[in-house]
């Protein structure tokens, strides 16, 4: 689902589809959506190798082409070893600085990378749209409940607390789906190798 196709499900959800009344902006409705798509990304980031060439006699390894990265997960150099020789490393900005000087050949960084979401297409599997959605309504409902305090509005007294109760309600189901899917990314780290 795209953002166009997100920010309509999002309207759908909130009943805000009069176009000649609307009571979120769209930018209102990217806004809390590009924020939820960060969120789940930190909890399910896409996993990326990419192969990087070393400079002779420099630790340093330039990674300003990792768009989007989260983290850096790990960095193998020389390649091929077995088992895998993992380097210690540091990074800061564009820069990674590992243990051991490069000799002009790859190294293999693995690193995590936010998720995308645009009017075009979107990395979010299809099966997540719906925690995207609770998440984003969620939100939307719960600015709407303290925008609506000491305010007279057409939902009368009783429209912040619908809008806190049923926006609370959706960000508890996003966010136990959102601790489902990080559970299910998990990896179990094991060491590689020790130093004797």
């Amino acid at each position: 689902m795209n953002l166009t196709q997100m920010r309509a499900r999002v309207r759908q959800d909130l009943q805000d589809t009069d176009s000649q009344n609307y009571c979120w902006t769209d930018d209102e409705i990217e806004a809390a959506i590009q924020r939820v798509a960060l969120e789940y990304s930190l909890h399910a980031p896409i996993e990326q190798q990419t192969d990087i060439a070393t400079t002779y006699g420099s630790t340093e390894l330039d990674i300003s082409g990792l768009q989007g990265a989260l983290r850096i997960e790990s960095v193998e150099f020389p390649i091929g070893k077995t088992p895998k020789y993992i380097q210690r490393f540091e990074y800061w900005g564009t820069s990674l600085h590992m243990e051991d000087q490069g000799n002009g050949q790859n190294a293999r960084v693995r690193w995590l990378k936010k998720h995308t979401l645009t009017t075009e297409s979107t990395t979010i599997p299809t099966e997540h749209d719906e925690i995207i959605i609770l998440g984003a309504t969620g939100y939307l409902a719960m600015s709407a409940s303290a925008y609506t305090v000491d305010r007279a509005t057409i939902a009368g007294r009783y429209g912040t607390t619908s809008y806190k109760a049923w926006g609370q309600e959706r960000l508890d189901r996003y966010d136990k789906q959102l601790k489902a899917v990080s559970r299910s990314n998990q990896v179990v780290r094991k060491e590689l190798y020790t130093d004797d």
